[in-house]
């Protein structure tokens, strides 16, 4: 008796999400249930002593790939916003072939960026403060920029509890000063755009299309395209995909093939 069968491809698939982000954003609800069991989360800002030092997103990546790869070769690697170069990376570091690449609403952080982010931090921990009393680290060397940034966050804490000690305030600010750690690297300066493999945008977001290896452009604005599972038969599309490339024999698939 003849037949065929279907080959469950068991991988499992990475998900980069960042873990004390308000409000959070996970994949969770957008995955196909059957990867529920067998995914591996990363968070950028718990990589070792993010909130003191800025390692470049290439060490960063390195570090992550040796953390995951006791699981073997992932299906997918799943990220948003800001990890989409991370997550680029990352993939080029890990073994094995038919990686899929698929990036929600990336976002590549400017110059800029470091100090938009340090005056939210900043209000977020005293909304009585005047934008001109946080200092401006735009331009500094990065690591300059969170030495600076960070004597700031502290001294935050310290002004509302003069009796506090220096290591509980570290403490009390490391989450945002791994943000800063993390954006900064995020905010290096490059040559190009990253280039993405597949990505899907919500109504708010926008990719160019040479700067991916295809572009989805969803009518969700970015709570339900997160937060509900109106994109899971698309994901469940783009996973299946690199297998089809392989078969097809693409000079340039969008999954990792090496």
């Amino acid at each position: 008796m003849s037949g065929s069968t279907t080959t469950i491809d068991a991988r499992p698939v990475v998900v980069i999400e960042f873990g004390n982000e308000i409000p959070p954003r996970s994949f969770d609800p957008v995955l196909p249930p059957e990867l529920y069991e067998n995914r591996l989360r990363i968070d950028p800002l718990r990589y070792p002593q993010l909130a003191e030092q800025v390692p470049d997103l290439a060490a960063q990546a390195r570090h992550w790939a040796a953390e995951i790869s006791a699981a073997g070769s992932p299906r997918a690697v799943f990220a948003y916003c800001s990890a989409a170069e991370l997550a680029t990376l990352l993939v080029d570091e890990l073994p094995g072939s038919g990686i899929a690449l698929i990036v929600f609403d990336p976002a590549v952080p400017g110059p800029g960026t470091p100090q938009e982010l340090l005056l939210d931090l900043a209000l977020g921990m005293d909304d009585t403060l005047a934008p001109s009393e946080v200092p401006d680290i735009t331009g500094l060397p990065a690591s300059e920029a969170l030495r600076l940034a960070s004597s700031f966050l502290r001294s935050l804490v310290t002004r509302a509890a003069p009796d506090l000690d220096d290591e509980i305030a570290a403490e009390l600010t490391e989450g945002q000063r791994a943000w800063l750690g993390f954006t900064l690297s995020a905010a290096a300066e490059r040559s190009a755009q990253p280039k993405l493999g597949r990505v899907v945008l919500s109504t708010d977001s926008e990719w160019a299309e040479a700067d991916a290896c295809s572009v989805h452009r969803t009518e969700l604005n970015v709570r339900d395209l997160f937060g509900t599972p109106a994109v899971t038969p698309l994901v469940a599309e783009l996973l299946s995909a690199p297998a089809a490339e392989e078969a097809l024999g693409e000079e340039e698939p969008c999954s990792r093939t090496s």
